[in-house]
């Protein structure tokens, strides 16, 4: 099957009652987090900011997929586009690039493998748990505009039973390719 795609820039966004739902449902879950700040800020028990957390957490992956079935898959993809045009990774990046990028993923896994044994062996060590679970959140989500557009179709492979890794010789390096293949495509 061949396709002829001319796009010279981001797709034009949608302006259906679908597109302005699913719009207002992901503002809707970017300002919920406000509230707790403002449960802080009030002055309320920390069990009640913990429920609101816990809350908020299940409710808005919940949310998101709503979301992005009222808005449908051509309206999510042109929001991404027209949000994030800038943020996206490169497809390709060089090999230091790559290596910094999994560290940056691994390490994150492996301070959250180790906290659970390392708050009874040394709770010192995890005293300021908060910001340290936050730092490395950070570093993993990080890590994936570091590591590439590639990474993504290597870690979405992960997820399809199909999926064969190929292993290329490309003069004297060894390239790593996925290859994805739906039956009934």
């Amino acid at each position: 099957m061949q396709t002829t795609d001319n796009v010279t820039g981001a797709p034009e966004l949608p302006t259906g009652w679908r597109f302005k739902v699913g719009t207002a449902l992901f503002a809707w879950i970017i300002l919920s987090w406000l509230l707790i700040p403002i449960e802080a800020a009030l002055g309320m028990p920390g069990t009640t900011i913990g429920a609101t957390t816990a809350a908020l957490a299940v409710t808005n992956k919940i949310i998101f997929l709503v979301a992005t079935g009222v808005m449908g898959k051509a309206g999510f993809v042109a929001l991404k586009a027209k949000l994030f045009h800038k943020l996206a990774p490169p497809a390709k990046v060089s090999p230091m690039r790559y290596r910094i990028g999994l560290v940056m993923f691994c390490f994150p896994l492996l301070q959250d493998l180790l906290e659970t044994w390392a708050s009874h062996i040394a709770p010192q060590f995890v005293a300021n748990r908060l910001w340290v679970d936050i730092a490395m959140d950070v570093m993993l989500i990080a890590s994936l505009l570091v590591l590439g557009g590639n990474f993504w179709d290597k870690l979405r492979a992960l997820f399809v039973a199909d999926a064969v890794a190929v292993f290329q010789r490309d003069s004297e390096r060894s390239h790593f390719a996925l290859f994805c293949s739906h039956k009934g495509n």
